[in-house]
């Protein structure tokens, strides 16, 4: 019994392991204060280029802003390409999107493109439609130093900007599978008391 807990703590932590580092950040542990605020930089372990702004749900014209919670980042006027980086790189699944409701210009679509340290193209989402309630725009991209947001005029609005949990590395996916058949082999069934007396 104690060599099966044995393994099924260490397969429990092998698969934690290999989660590790995958969550949305939704920027409800900021302050904005009813007011577009410049955003924080670095935030989650990330660099947030300076025409990010940070907001909240009170802010006029942006009730709809947050997909989660009530804060949101958003892109200053006039900038065309928003970006958001890392010295270690990360993967990005993708983010939650939308217009907001003010009376200015805002986004009809969104294009996220990613690129390597050597700052060669990953790939890019394409021109996602964004509106006034949030949509997801997908990216999947792995091992990032640099994203680039783009749109084609006025503000959007993005939240729970999703990091995804690293593929695991060869090493530690045969280390996940002897910890799984050490796990199986400890489920065996082993002789009853039965058993050794008939012998």
């Amino acid at each position: 019994m104690k060599n099966f807990l044995i393994g099924l703590f260490a397969s429990a932590g092998l698969l934690l392991a290999a989660q590790a580092g995958a969550g949305a950040l939704n920027f409800d542990d900021l302050q904005a204060d009813g007011e577009l605020t410049p955003m924080t930089s670095p935030y989650a372990g990330l660099s947030w280029s300076s025409d990010w702004y940070l907001g909240d749900t009170s802010v006029e014209g942006y009730g709809n802003g947050a997909h989660s919670g009530a804060l949101f980042v958003t892109n200053g006027y006039g900038v065309d390409d928003l970006g958001v980086s890392s010295s270690v790189g990360f993967n990005f699944a993708g983010a939650w999107f939308a217009a907001p409701a003010t009376n200015g210009a805002t986004a009809s679509w969104i294009n996220i493109t990613a690129y390597d340290a050597d700052n060669q193209l990953i790939g890019g989402t394409g021109k996602v439609a964004i509106g006034a309630s949030y949509s997801w725009v997908a990216a999947n991209f792995s091992h990032v130093a640099r994203l680039n947001i783009a749109r084609d005029d006025g503000w959007f609005v993005m939240d729970d900007f999703t990091l995804a949990s690293a593929v695991p590395e060869p090493g530690r996916a045969l280390l996940l599978g002897a910890g799984l058949l050490l796990l199986l082999s400890k489920m065996r069934p082993g002789p009853t008391v039965r058993d050794r007396t008939e012998t």
